[in-house]
């Protein structure tokens, strides 16, 4: 008799089991703990894209991505005033939430020109090049150009911008129709005069390229890949602590290969979001409708 209750009672928790199983699953994914609800799929490189299901972006083909409703059960906490979107610790792992601080650095700007050898001579000559409005903030007296000329490709000579020199080292007038004005840089050393035709001889007029690296004193910065830009002007996102990141206009003014700067907007020592920026802004368009 005992057994027959037993082997009864072992039924009935199995039924139980069971019947919980197939009526109310816990909702699972990998390296998530159980219990948590994915609200929908999408891909780190085409944030708009949201499936109901696990599979690959239709665009790229990258896998698909869970986002995960908070403790609530709602969606991602999105402050609709301030923009300001909070995300799980395994949201921010998932889209590869990475940030770096804002710090006074040296902004560094790799610039290319293209221009000419002028008034070659026994004494001198020039490399005249065309610099835009946008190289002048760049340029400054004493800086030394690479110049490389075409029809003497294993030679490199150095050109120097020099403020009292036997010419003016810019145009004094600036050309309105094409943006720019020329700038001369004197090659250092006596060049070689143009005589007979041969290895390096350099001809008035020779087609000349040049490369700078300008260096500014150090200023307030952070790298260009934490601003978004999409019509409102440049924003960035910066961690707020605890998962939130809150979304930041800003102004800015020099751009360099790596690094922007800042005018006004941030401090130093605030971090800013430089990877994942793009989904968590995503996230705070889609849930504020702006």
């Amino acid at each position: 008799m005992k057994m027959i209750f037993f082997v009864v009672g072992v039924l009935i928790i199995s039924a139980g089991i069971l019947w919980i199983t197939i009526d109310h699953p816990f909702t699972t994914t990998a390296g998530n703990s159980v219990g948590r609800k994915v609200l929908y799929y999408t891909c780190s490189m085409h944030p708009w894209v949201r499936e109901s299901k696990p599979g690959q972006c239709p665009v790229c083909g990258m896998n698909l991505t869970p986002v995960y409703a908070n403790e609530s059960g709602d969606a991602p906490d999105t402050d609709s005033n301030s923009g300001t979107v909070a995300l799980e610790p395994d949201s921010i792992s998932t889209i590869n939430v990475q940030t770096d601080s804002v710090e006074l650095r040296p902004l560094r700007r790799t610039l290319h020109f293209s221009g000419q050898i002028a008034g070659n001579s026994y004494q001198t000559a020039w490399f005249e090049f065309t610099a835009y409005q946008r190289d002048l903030e760049w340029l400054k007296i004493g800086q030394t150009l690479n110049v490389f000329v075409t029809g003497v490709p294993d030679k490199i000579y150095t050109a120097q911008i020099k403020e009292h020199g036997t010419k003016p080292f810019a145009d004094a007038n600036f050309d309105m129709m094409t943006s720019s004005t020329t700038v001369r840089a004197e090659i250092s050393g006596a060049p070689i005069q143009p005589g007979d035709f041969g290895k390096h001889k350099l001809f008035n007029g020779l087609h000349a390229e040049a490369h700078l690296v300008a260096e500014t004193e150090p200023t307030l910065t952070i790298p260009r890949s934490a601003v978004i830009s999409r019509g409102i002007g440049p924003m960035v996102y910066v961690d707020i602590g605890g998962g939130h990141y809150a979304p930041r206009a800003i102004e800015l003014g020099r751009i360099g290969d790596e690094f922007a700067e800042v005018l006004a907007g941030l401090k130093e020592g605030e971090k800013v979001v430089t990877t994942g920026n793009v989904l968590i802004d995503s996230e705070a368009q889609l849930t504020t409708g702006e």
